[in-house]
């Protein structure tokens, strides 16, 4: 089966699809940077929740805010 070299959409040339395919690309990168944890987060570390499990680190609840 030949490959396709012209686009199905009438009026796009291939280097239209190209940056519209790039563009897509970069949007989808930045909403992942967006969303992403940062690597170091103690979100979920085993380590930090054990050293937390004691409460000594609770805030009260006259100490709020």
């Amino acid at each position: 089966m030949p490959k396709d070299t012209e686009p199905q959409v009438p009026g796009e040339t291939v280097e239209d699809l190209k940056r519209h395919s790039q563009d897509l690309k970069d949007r989808i990168e930045e909403q992942r940077r967006k969303s992403a944890m940062p690597v170091n987060s103690s979100l979920g570390n085993p380590e930090i929740d054990a050293e937390n499990a004691d409460g000594r680190r609770d805030i009260k609840d006259d100490e709020d805010g």
